[in-house]
């Protein structure tokens, strides 16, 4: 619902702008814990900052060189994919080979599955926490005879979360199954080289009520909040269940929706898969993918907490007066199973020739949405765990049912991307080495949105539609330079240019976006230096972006009955530094430090938000730091290994995070801790203990709801009331068991 995917071009790595848990190398790989998400226990990767906002999907993810999803909205990665027994290896993406590679923005994930071994082997584990956490997993394969070979794998994940809605299944957090199937024929190729062929077949259903979880709390001095009485934060429900009554989009009529099994997703995705490789070192590898789904979101999002006047409001349930202080708002968006179906398709030829190591590769994606959706709808619940539902007794807007209609969003049509790149990795002497990478991307959008000035009756799907056409030719350049001034020490120099454009999501708010290709130009200058007891990169980068597009939830800041969902545009700069330092400086001891230091602001960001019958309030955020990301960023990552013992701790500081769009609210900083336990009985068996926030922070975080249009003065009054708004994970502790033979 949100659009702020990127799509990065011209350099092998803005990476020394984000470095995330990353061992220092020159090339930029290395293990930055990206597994580690203090956000979410399901939601797969965390994201890694770049100083542009993420997007709604987070880091992108692919799994055998294509990304699981086409677009992260509606369907999001976690929905269709998952680390499980059958997944053989990881790699993480930097900004360059994400930009040329998949063409989007910031670092991304790979996966690979087993496609079938030449003997017998078995894989799998069985994880659980305190709060009743069921995970497991299990995958095996063998050979057929004469080049033939399978794989076969399952993985299930039943997350009660933290806290019990008392209204809700009791694994509301999160429900997926997940099956595998692979045959792959291994073959000769003439007398000239070898190669392989595979099928591989995915099913995933995943359900859960999504979004980001929050939590009400006292807003005090300095960004601090503190817990307001009888309420604990990660461990308190806030949400009123898992039932809604909404208007049906397709009959006008009122019916009471399931989050949990009226939504969710279902997938199947079938993946043929070609390696050829030569005796001349030429390679010639293929993947093609058909994916089908039906996806359904039900997204909760608070809209912001007011004060309560004696009488205002009345429990839904009985009609007795509520004669609590605050109400808290509540806007849903409830998206229908919407079907979904993409082909998607990955050529690349490739050969190291001299001092070249060079790739071509060839992009076709086809994808199409069938009339997606969003059925939406306001209501209001008091601010206490397990919270029940408030009726608006002076709203005349307020339906039978207890609940505000926030209108619909759709789209419908298809999009067709078609790409060619290229990269080339140029040993030009023993000093100086070239990356270089460049991505010609042609994208076109047809399909047909509502216009919000279109007059509709009681039926929303039956409103005349507005059609869509557009086509984007999008352009990304790569250069990355290396000079090795003496064997342990050099330079290092980056630039970027980078072309992204829309997707048809971004007409559901039923407002015509006027899409325009954003530039993201970008650049590094740093240097490195290797020592036989640490290693340490440090560089300066620059990155932009104009021609931002999101759609912004906009809260009236005296009347939380009016919320508007508006189209935004604007612009991000931003200036960076980051110093990273890996170090070893004894026999099982590994140590790990980033320090990264950024200055992101908004441009061009002003406008109305239009709340209807003559309301407006006028924003302008030029000028102001991009909420929810810290200027100052602290990683620190010890290790110690002893025989088949092994402890590590993780821990990220984020200093001082602006909470609104107007910085007027603000977070002070915060730990994101982990730590945990490893030991192997032997090559076949290990067991694990890990601890998610050790210190047990109350992880206040994100935005505050409802706030965006808060000016300073008003802002102060707040200091001292009851707000609400998102948090890290609370204190859990993870237990594993894992095997392989």
């Amino acid at each position: 619902m949100k659009k702020t995917i990127i799509i990065a071009l011209m350099v092998a790595v803005v990476q020394g702008f984000v470095f995330s848990q990353e061992k220092t190398s020159v090339t930029g790989e290395g293990d930055r814990n990206i597994m580690l998400n203090a956000a979410s226990a399901n939601a797969g990767p965390r994201d890694v900052n770049i100083g542009l906002p993420a997007s709604v999907g987070g880091t992108t993810v692919l799994e055998n060189d294509l990304p699981v999803v086409y677009f992260f909205w509606p369907e999001m990665p976690p929905s269709a994919w998952r680390t499980d027994a059958m997944t053989t290896g990881m790699k993480l993406l930097d900004l360059g080979e994400t930009a040329v590679n998949v063409g989007d923005v910031g670092f991304s994930v790979g996966s690979y599955d087993n496609t079938g071994t030449d003997t017998f082997k078995v894989a799998g584990s069985l994880n659980f926490n305190h709060y009743g956490l069921l995970n497991g997993d299990f995958a095996l394969s063998n050979t057929l005879g004469k080049g033939w070979k399978y794989a076969v794998g399952a993985y299930v994940n039943y997350d009660p979360g933290a806290f019990r809605i008392k209204k809700a299944d009791r694994f509301y957090y999160d429900q997926t199954e997940l099956w595998k199937v692979a045959l792959t024929k291994d073959y000769q190729i003439g007398n000239t080289g070898k190669g392989s062929v595979s099928l591989l077949y995915k099913h995933i259903t995943s359900n859960s009520i999504s979004g980001n979880w929050s939590a009400p709390y006292i807003y005090g001095e300095k960004g601090k909040v503190k817990e307001i009485g009888g309420f604990k934060i990660g461990n308190d429900s806030y949400t009123t269940g898992q039932q809604l009554w909404l208007q049906d989009a397709f009959t006008g009529e009122y019916t009471e929706r399931d989050a949990i099994n009226d939504y969710g997703s279902t997938s199947h995705t079938l993946d043929l898969i070609g390696k050829n490789n030569f005796d001349n070192g030429l390679h010639l590898n293929y993947i093609i993918r058909a994916h089908t789904a039906k996806v359904g979101i039900f997204l909760p999002l608070m809209t912001g907490v007011e004060a309560a006047s004696a009488g205002d409001y009345l429990y839904a349930d009985n009609g007795a007066a509520y004669r609590g202080e605050n109400v808290q708002g509540v806007l849903v968006l409830a998206s229908r199973r919407t079907p979904i179906k993409s082909i998607t398709s990955l050529i690349e030829l490739g050969k190291r020739s001299g001092n070249h190591e060079w790739k071509i590769g060839l992009n076709q994606w086809n994808y199409k949405i069938d009339q997606f959706v969003t059925e939406g709808a306001i209501y209001f619940q008091e601010v206490a765990p397990n919270p029940r539902k408030l009726t608006n007794q002076l709203n005349p807007a307020t339906n039978p049912y207890g609940n505000i209609d926030a209108g619909n969003e759709y789209h419908n049509g298809s999009e067709n991307k078609t790409a060619l790149f290229a990269t080339d990795k140029w040993d030009v002497s023993p000093v100086v080495t070239l990356n270089g990478g460049i991505r010609l991307e042609y994208l076109a959008l047809h399909g047909d949105y509502i216009d919000n000035r279109t007059p509709r009756g009681n039926v929303y799907i039956n409103t005349p539609k507005t059609n869509i056409s557009e086509n984007f030719f999008n352009k990304t350049f790569v250069l990355n330079a290396i000079f090795k001034l003496t064997k342990g020490f050099g330079l290092l120099a980056e630039a970027t240019y980078n072309e992204q454009s829309g997707h048809l999501e971004n007409y559901s708010a039923g407002n015509y976006p006027d899409l325009k290709q954003s530039r993201i130009p970008g650049g590094t200058f740093g240097l490195y230096y290797n020592h036989s007891l640490f290693s340490i990169v440090s560089k300066a980068t620059y990155i932009q972006r104009d021609e931002y597009r999101s759609t912004a939830n906009f809260t009236h800041p005296q009347d939380l009955n009016l919320v508007t969902r508006a189209s935004v545009r604007y612009d991000i700069r931003t200036w960076g530094w980051t110093t990273d330092i890996v170090s070893s400086p004894f026999k099982g001891f590994d140590f790990h430090f980033l320090l990264t230091l950024q200055n992101p602001k908004y441009e061009n960001y002003s406008g109305v938000a239009d709340f209807g019958n003559g309301k407006t309030v006028a924003y302008n955020f030029n000028g102001k730091t991009v909420n929810d990301i810290s200027k100052v960023l602290v990683e620190i990552d010890p290790s110690y290994t002893w025989n088949d013992l092994k402890l590590w701790i993780s821990a990220r500081y984020f200093s001082k995070q602006y909470a609104n769009l107007p910085n007027t609210l603000y977070f002070s900083g915060r730990w994101e801790t982990f730590a945990g336990i490893n030991y192997s009985f032997n090559k076949s068996l290990d067991v694990s203990v890990n601890v998610v926030n050790l210190l047990s922070d109350r992880g206040a975080k994100g935005t505050i709801s409802g706030t965006d249009l808060v000016d300073e003065a008003t802002a102060k009054g707040k200091i001292g009331t009851v707000m609400s708004g998102s948090y890290i994970r609370p204190f859990t502790v993870e237990f594993g068991v894992h095997y392989s033979f």
